[in-house]
């Protein structure tokens, strides 16, 4: 991978480079140069034309009024990206665009935009992201993958939703708190490309127990994984029976090991450690799985532990993976395959912080699947922008912004035809490169005095005492 690795030193004179190519000529004629090999994302993307076209193959009804699916649709992906501005902002935005065109202004009260948005599908919407991500996956090159291989990230978050009575019978809130007192919660698992950083797969939930948690909503999304990829996921991920599934499917694993096993390499670990293991199908368990289910499971599977340690940490890491061929895949190498794993957690902070999206809006359980597809839907068209913004400065799509390139989609992604469009909203999204932060070893403290369940730092962070040792004092 072109990825360099977290931590490593910053390389001033590639960033010195990199910023030479950021002059509007050479841009656009680096564009010009991907237009002929058509390794443009951007003018892949869906036109109004096709999304209708989309609606009559699923057989969606509509008006060709002021409100169509395709203008609903790019308003609603607006909002989501705008940290999920008001309804009436949004389409004050709309009467602005109106008005630049010369047409008659639609009135600013959200109700027949609320009423066409609850028109939308979640599958016309889910469709239009699944296009999106097939548009990146196509146009993905070799360097971008590790090893060559698609590796998917997963894990899961919780969203909240407005505490209404129909959100909370369909996503309750925690058993823990007494009725009235809490707000419904969405679980969700994302799985993104390490390559590309897009949502390739996602599924919500409610939280009420067994068979509701992230591994669960994780199985049902299986059968969208094929030969030859890779999955990257915590502790919570790793058991026998994901293993086994995945492993039909052709698919292989690399988590962290569970906290419930116990680890066959005994000692202290000086450096690296790897260890290839049986591992005995678990007991049945009703709770789990069932009978048929568990008989379909084989009596064994191979497992390869590997033990290692990493600067910043007193305790060891141990990991396990069905890549057990040991020529091909040395421990140094899944090890740092598994130290990428972190890049999901920044993903999930970009969609939930970012867009604003730890706290929903909508007010009905239908409209909060819409508005977590459509979430979905724009986060995945902001990839594609980096990955073109990627292309065009020949670096990696995790070294440009997530915000920045939001900023760039809302404020131009509306015009992307042509070499001079496309100059614009690249321009814009690779004003800030971001990735390597060499030597960050921050107490894991917060300054701020609120009343929260974390410890209050008592000294200076190591990066301000640096900074404060490195000024230039002045002559004696």
């Amino acid at each position: 991978m072109i990825l360099p690795p977290r931590g490593a030193p910053v390389d001033r004179k590639r960033r010195a480079e990199i910023r030479k190519r950021l002059a509007p000529p050479l841009v656009e004629q680096r564009i010009e140069q991907l237009k002929e090999i058509d390794q443009i994302r951007l003018h892949d993307v869906f036109t109004d034309q096709e999304v209708h076209q989309l609606c009559a193959e699923l057989g969606i009804e509509f008006r060709d009024r002021c409100f169509t699916p395709a203008v609903t649709l790019g308003l609603f992906v607006s909002q989501v990206l705008s940290r999920s501005d008001a309804c009436s902002t949004v389409l004050a935005s709309l009467n602005r665009e109106r008005k630049r065109r010369g047409l008659q202004p639609v009135c600013e009260d959200a109700s027949a935009y609320c009423k066409a948005r609850s028109r939308l599908s979640v599958e016309l919407i889910d469709r239009l992201s699944d296009r999106v991500v097939e548009i990146v996956r196509s146009k993905t090159p070799h360097q971008w993958k590790w090893k060559g291989f698609d590796v998917y990230l997963v894990d899961g978050f919780v969203l909240r939703a407005p505490d209404t009575a129909a959100n909370q019978e369909k996503y309750p809130q925690p058993l823990s708190q007494q009725d009235g007192l809490g707000y419904p919660q969405v679980r969700g698992i994302v799985t993104t490309s390490l390559a590309s950083g897009c949502i390739v797969h996602y599924n919500t939930g409610k939280i009420v127990g067994k068979k509701t948690g992230e591994r669960t909503l994780f199985r049902e999304k299986h059968a969208d994984f094929a030969a030859g990829d890779i999955v990257v996921g915590d502790s919570n991920f790793e058991s026998f029976h994901d293993a086994v599934l995945l492993s039909w499917r052709g698919a292989d694993m690399v988590c962290c090991i569970n906290g419930t096993r116990n680890s066959p390499l005994e000692g202290i670990c000086e450096s690296i450690d790897e260890k290839t293991v049986v591992l005995q199908k678990p007991p049945f368990d009703k709770t789990r799985f069932s009978r048929s289910q568990w008989e379909s499971l084989p009596a064994s599977i191979q497992y390869r532990v590997i033990r290692y340690r990493v600067s910043g940490r007193n305790t060891e890491i141990t990991i396990v993976t069905t890549l057990l061929d040991q020529r091909r895949f040395t421990a140094e190498e899944i090890a740092e395959l598994y130290g990428l794993r972190w890049d999901v957690e920044l993903d999930i902070c970009s969609y939930k912080s970012s867009m604003g999206m730890c706290d929903l809006r909508c007010q009905t359980p239908e409209n909060l699947d819409r508005e977590i597809a459509v979430s979905v839907l724009g986060f995945n068209l902001v990839r594609l922008l980096m990955c073109d913004a990627a292309a065009v400065l020949e670096l990696h799509p995790r070294e440009i912004s997530f915000s920045h390139a939001r900023d760039a989609w809302r404020n131009f992604g509306d015009e992307i035809a042509t070499t001079n469009d496309v100059m614009w909203i690249i321009l814009s999204a690779t004003s800030r490169l971001v990735r390597n932060r060499p030597n960050r070893e921050e107490p894991r403290a917060i300054k701020r005095r609120n009343l929260t369940k974390y410890p209050k730092l008592r000294e200076p962070r190591p990066s301000r005492a640096r900074r404060a040792r490195a000024k230039i004092k002045g002559p004696p």
